[in-house]
């Protein structure tokens, strides 16, 4: 063999062919050959024993295990093969031993559990089985052959909803009458969740539905349901339509998809099921139940759990229901709304049951610009975290290796701040890449405040603009960022990837920074307690000194540009060497967001007006600007549908913009249009709105007569004017309005006119103050609204 080495892989061949072909003593004798040729010959050995044990020679397959065993006494699989030969034989203390020595080395290994439990199950040891079982179910809740084991011992274990379940006949027939809003009414809504010492569940679903009208049909006849493929399985257990008469009709449609959405260049892992009820009609009864289990080997987060479950929805319920089945020892943290009582008990198996039951839940009307639906719904979180410094130490731990910069990213960040803070970019090494000299160091001092702002927009431009925003939310990278390095040489990635690369970026040129988790506002802010990850959908950065936050996925934004999304949004700010913060992103200033307009107008004596004018954009509403005007080739279509409201029939002539590219600047605009009917003759003169015919504010902010919800505007903001009418020679102005002005605690507004000889002056400003209007302001503001 030394000198022919090919000679045991020859052997093995023969081997592996006599094994196919049933010729079983001729590959026993030649994998003897192989491991007397190559005695640490595993594979050969394991073979050689299956076909011993196969053949009748247990002791002679026990005795190659054994050797085994004594070339790697941790070998967890031969010890489990070991003993699984042996309790087949009915050796069954010998196998007993053969088991816990295996599961000494690896006493959370699911398999060695199974294994002994099924061979204790066939030795008639039930009790001792089932409780092997059920430990290697929870350690591996994917397996179907597992459960049904499982299930076949102790029924009633897998079916923990039963004792919860609703009676769809008996709540139909005593459903109280419906109020004369109602579609539809929910008559019962039941959710059971069994939590694994693991963090995983189990969670059964059921709802029962009175449909009342046409409507409510309609917006009851399907139904959705979403689950991650690879680590749950659904199972729709009833769908059914209960008709007036009392028949059931069983008939549904399914089908499912993904629940990617590439329009906004986001892939999940998730898929949506719907379930479709055509035969839904107003009298019907709706009862619909469903199970989604995890089934994966781990729990992608450690062993936390935590939900969100709303109460209340668009339609109003008679009864929900929320129940949490937890294993005793663990706590469970909860926020509970005023009227929903909590429940908790004691229940066999070492279970403490949760429930939260709310009656006579109201309905959610829905009212355009309300805030989010957690500010307006009631809802029930829950979390095994005790504390945000508890989640944040587990959250840095899962990412800060992925934070790690490497040298390609140290050297892309010193050059990007090379070229912020030098008079001129450096020059360019022959594969056109920046040459950066070795010697780049922080000062001694750190950076003075304006060195690190220019650094800052530098690296921050470059993320947002050089890495595409893509999402790639599988499995555990749902919660976890690619390697910065990855997302640097990919040059795309989702928030947290783009969070996590700017970070690394900064790190590399002496910027402190945080990664922060955040909770968009629309979706509305949540209360500090309980600490949870299930509440978060987005994340940013923040640079502690500069107090500034950066959101890489900003497309078209400068630094100072923050999206209106993100302003007033709860957040946790990460610190890996100190304790989080747990808060809500400041509002911005109106003078942040402000826009200044300044129109020349020269009317002729038909009517007609030659507009010239120029715009400046700061704020948050710069990047719509970059965005709408980014083609050269459609600015005058972009600007001719922006002002045609407002100057109907309008023909521009010229649009000219400052450049898109330069994020950290202002939008500026200049223009001249064509206006063939500004004003509209009149007894020998002309008669014109000085702000032509654009949309009243009423309408377009305050359009309901009264609100229950507050008013969200979006972004405080200020907008100011300034309109010259040059008027036909020697026409003069006749009938000027008076003067107006404002000042309410949400906004503000001031229109003054001047006379100034043959032209007429008009200027002002209209100012939202916050971009929130409480609800017991809102008639005030309405008020302002209509005045202006």
């Amino acid at each position: 063999a030394r000198r022919f080495p090919t000679v045991p892989g020859a052997v093995r061949a023969e081997a592996r062919a006599a094994r196919r072909m049933g010729r079983d003593r001729e590959a026993a004798a030649r994998l003897r050959t192989l491991l007397a040729l190559r005695f640490d010959d595993g594979e050969a050995r394991t073979t050689l024993s299956q076909i011993l044990a196969e053949s009748g020679d247990v002791d002679g397959a026990a005795a190659l295990l054994a050797e085994a065993l004594r070339l790697d006494p941790s070998d967890v699989p031969e010890r489990l093969a070991l003993a699984s030969l042996l309790a087949a034989n009915g050796r069954m203390a010998d196998a007993e031993s053969a088991f816990a020595a295996a599961l000494r080395i690896a006493p959370e290994d699911a398999d060695g559990l199974e294994r002994r439990g099924r061979a204790r199950l066939l030795a008639g040891r039930g009790a001792e089985a089932r409780a092997d079982l059920e430990r290697a179910l929870e350690l591996r809740p994917q397996s179907p052959e597992l459960k049904e084991v499982v299930r076949s011992l102790e029924p009633a274990r897998e079916r923990f909803e039963r004792p919860y379940l609703l009676d769809a006949r008996a709540l139909a027939s005593a459903a109280p009458p419906p109020l004369p809003d109602d579609d539809a009414l929910v008559l019962g809504e039941l959710k059971v969740t069994r939590v694994l010492p693991s963090g995983q569940s189990a969670t059964f679903n059921q709802a029962v539905v009175k449909v009342l009208t046409a409507r409510g049909a309609d917006a009851f006849r399907r139904q959705g349901i979403s689950w991650t493929p690879e680590r749950q399985e659904v199972k729709v257990e009833r769908a059914r339509v209960w008709k007036p008469d009392g028949t059931a009709v069983d008939t549904h449609d399914e089908s499912d998809r993904s629940a990617s959405e590439p329009w906004y260049r986001l892939y999940y892992d998730t898929r949506a099921k719907a379930l479709s009820f055509p035969s839904l009609a107003p009298g019907d009864v709706l009862e619909v139940a469903w199970r989604i289990e995890d089934v994966a080997r781990e729990n992608l987060l450690s062993d936390y759990f935590g939900d969100v479950t709303f109460l209340e929805e668009g339609t109003r319920k008679v009864r929900t229901d929320w129940v949490i089945l937890m294993p005793e020892g663990r706590t469970l943290h909860a926020g509970v709304p005023p009227g929903v009582e909590r429940a908790e008990r004691k229940i066999p198996g070492g279970v403490v049951e949760h429930r939260f039951t709310a009656r006579d839940v109201p309905r959610v009307a829905p009212e355009p610009g309300m805030p989010g639906w957690s500010e307006v719904a009631r809802y029930v979180h829950v979390s095994t975290y005790a504390s945000w410094d508890e989640l944040a130490r587990f959250y840095w731990g899962l990412v800060k290796d992925q934070l790690r910069p490497t040298e390609e990213v140290r050297r892309t960040a010193e050059r990007l701040a090379r070229e912020a803070l030098g008079p001129k970019p450096p020059p360019r090494n022959g594969s056109g890449a920046a040459a950066v000299p070795a010697s780049f160091s922080v000062p001694p001092g750190g950076w003075d405040a304006e060195s690190k702002r220019a650094i800052v927009r530098a690296l921050y431009g470059f993320v947002v603009s050089q890495t595409r925003y893509v999402g790639l939310e599988f499995g555990i990278h749902g919660y976890k960022p690619y390697r910065v390095d990855d997302v640097l040489r990919r040059r795309f990635g989702d928030c947290k990837d783009k969070a996590s690369l700017l970070h690394a970026l900064l790190e590399s040129v002496g910027i402190d920074s945080r990664i922060v988790l955040l909770r968009m506002k629309r979706l509305g802010r949540i209360p500090e307690s309980p600490p949870s990850l299930a509440v978060f959908n987005h994340a940013i950065l923040y640079v502690p000194d500069l107090d500034l936050w950066l959101d890489g996925t900003a497309s078209h934004s400068g630094s100072r540009d923050l999206p209106g999304d993100d302003r007033g949004a709860s957040v946790l700010v990460l610190d890996g060497a100190g304790p989080p913060r747990f808060g809500t992103i400041p509002d911005a200033r109106p003078e942040d967001n402000r826009v200044e307009t300044e129109f020349e107008i020269a009317l002729a004596t038909s009517g007609a007006a030659a507009v010239t004018g120029r715009s400046r954009i700061t704020g948050n509403q710069a990047p719509q600007y970059r965005r709408a005007y980014l083609s050269e080739h459609e600015r005058r279509a972009q600007l001719e549908k922006a002002f045609n409201r407002t100057f109907p029939g309008l023909e521009v002539r010229r649009v000219q913009i400052s450049d898109l590219a330069r994020l950290e600047d202002d939008v500026q605009m200049s223009f001249s249009l064509e206006v063939p009917r500004f004003a509209q003759p009149e007894a020998g003169g002309l008669r014109f709105t000085p702000f032509g015919a654009g949309s009243g504010y009423v309408e377009a902010y305050a359009a309901l007569s009264s609100r229950r919800h507050d008013l969200v505007l979006g972004e405080p903001m200020q907008n100011r004017f300034t309109y010259r009418f040059v008027l036909p020679p020697g026409w003069k102005a006749v009938e000027v309005p008076e003067d107006a002005a404002a000042d309410g605690p949400d906004a503000a507004f001031e229109v003054r006119h001047r006379v100034e000889g043959r032209s007429l002056r008009v200027e002002g400003h209209v100012t939202f103050k916050s971009g929130r209007v409480p609800a017991a302001r809102y008639a005030a503001f309405r008020e302002l609204a209509a005045a202006l």
